[in-house]
């Protein structure tokens, strides 16, 4: 279900005093000594701190000010990230618990790595430049009409519930949920069953399909499904869309979709 993030652009060639320059400053920052760049070492890291904070609200409620210095502080001096912005640093910071989760010297449990990358995949839906079409009033899903998704739409597979009171453990096994973004720009993360995963992967492989001609495919698997039921549902929720707008290109993620 994922896709590989790709984010973060390749640098333009500084001169080589800049580079020596900046070389020098990062060390600094990374390993202050006698007070050398102090005023840079301390911003940096607020600023890493502020990031986290706001970039991944569920998940840095479980940290305790210790755990919260020791990954500011790991990621400060072992990481970092090439642009100063605010979702370099926060893609950034997830690969880097990453690596450290799969090298086994970060031992989080398995649904509060999930937690972290699915609050990093809302950032990515919420800065996705495909342009999310206005669902139009009164327009109803008809037999002629041209099936596309939602532009910003990624499929994830977690190892618990989201409901309006938040993250919820369950004993359930794996949850499936469309996250995307809705015209009013706001990110919705939608329950699916696996029947809608089925069918929404079956979509993104021929985008624009009328419906009538996808009906003729589902029914070859369930005769008795109301396809045009689902169709609606979906384009009310804003998942599915009826027109063919130009996307840009888009923000791709790694494939750490199932856990």
């Amino acid at each position: 279900m994922g896709r590989r993030l790709s984010l973060i652009t390749a640098p333009k060639t500084a001169p080589q005093r800049m580079q020596q320059q900046t070389a020098w400053l990062a060390s600094r920052v990374r390993l202050p000594q006698d007070g050398i760049a102090s005023h840079y070492a301390r911003s940096v890291r607020a600023n890493v701190e502020s990031v986290l904070e706001s970039a991944f609200p569920l998940t840095h409620a479980h940290w305790a000010p210790v755990d919260r210095w020791q990954l500011v502080e790991g990621f400060v001096i072992a990481h970092g990230a090439e642009a100063p912005e605010f979702h370099h640093i926060a893609t950034e910071f997830v690969r880097y618990v990453q690596h450290r989760h799969g090298e086994g010297s970060l031992n989080w449990p398995r649904q509060r790595l999930a937690l972290l990358e699915y609050e990093w995949a809302c950032l990515c839906v919420e800065i996705d430049q495909g342009v999310v079409p206005q669902v139009i009033s009164g327009v109803e899903v008809t037999a002629e009409s041209s099936l596309v998704l939602n532009p910003t739409l990624q499929l994830l597979e977690l190892p618990f519930a989201i409901r309006r009171s938040g993250v919820v453990p369950t004993r359930q096994g794996n949850h499936f949920y469309g996250l995307f973004r809705s015209p009013e720009h706001q990110v919705v993360t939608q329950r699916l069953r696996e029947w809608d995963v089925a069918l929404i992967q079956l979509l993104q492989q021929q985008p624009g399909i009328t419906q009538a001609a996808f009906q003729q495919q589902v029914q070859q698997v369930r005769r008795d499904f109301d396809l045009t039921g689902w169709a609606r549902h979906f384009h009310r929720l804003g998942l599915l869309t009826l027109s063919v707008g130009e996307r840009q290109s888009g923000t791709p993620l790694p494939p750490f979709s199932k856990h």
